[in-house]
């Protein structure tokens, strides 16, 4: 697995840096799904202990991201239709919640600063870029997670945060989707900066059904193509 998980970070703990690093791996899709690792490579490769290496291993198994599968060994999760609906279901209820909790909480500042985001994510679009296209439409909720000031919502995202990651990117590397994001996310902000929050939430679950039916997409192509889909029993 060489250079596939390259410790992250230098001030925080072994633990937290650990953590970081195999869950960056497992959502780029470095450590694909279905994919068997032993904690003795993994703590090898990251330069910690066992004892280390196992505290952040259940931190991803709870984040539904790695699975033990025994003999010393661990099973990155595998993707599936059936995760993908559960979680996108989850996800616009989370985000038409962070929207709701934004009313009257929408400044002039805060618009500003969802356009200059905007504005980041249609250059990425224009460039080509759909990775970039895809940050910057995160760095767009982040912004709406912030203002609703929700410690529990943010709490539940981070929870499926490293899940829908990785179907985003998927799908990001089989679908055009960026090309239709940046108008969603522009039709968000319309009716946010009218004061209009049911336009807002339902403009915010259209565009969560429609990653999600990119993601389905991207799901059915791997299986078509042969690869992991559910993980190996």
């Amino acid at each position: 697995m060489a250079a596939r998980l390259p410790l992250e970070g230098e001030r925080r703990s072994l633990r937290d840096i650990a953590y970081a690093s195999i869950r960056r791996a497992i959502i780029e899709s470095r450590l694909a799904p279905g994919e068997f690792i032993t904690e003795e490579s993994l703590s090898t490769e990251l330069g910690v202990s066992r004892p280390v290496l196992r505290e952040s291993v259940q931190r991803l198994q709870v984040e539904g991201l790695l699975e033990r599968a025994g003999n010393g060994r661990v099973r990155v999760c595998g993707v599936s239709t059936e995760e993908v609906q559960d979680l996108y279901a989850v996800r616009s209820a989370l985000e038409q919640l962070s929207v709701e909790e934004t009313a009257g909480k929408m400044t002039p500042g805060v618009i500003a600063e969802l356009h200059e985001t905007l504005g980041r994510m249609r250059t990425a679009a224009s460039q080509g870029s759909p990775q970039k296209v895809t940050e910057s439409g995160g760095d767009f909720h982040a912004i709406l997670r912030r203002v609703a000031n929700n410690p529990v919502n943010d709490q539940m995202m981070h929870m499926i945060g490293g899940r829908i990651d990785r179907y985003r990117l998927l799908s990001v590397s089989t679908t055009a989707r960026d090309r239709n994001s940046l108008s969603e996310h522009e039709r968000i902000l319309e009716a946010l900066a009218n004061g209009d929050v049911a336009a807002a939430k339902r403009a915010m679950s259209e565009h969560i059904m429609a990653g999600r039916d990119a993601v389905l997409v991207a799901v059915a192509n791997l299986h078509a193509a042969g690869k992991p889909v559910e993980a190996p029993r």
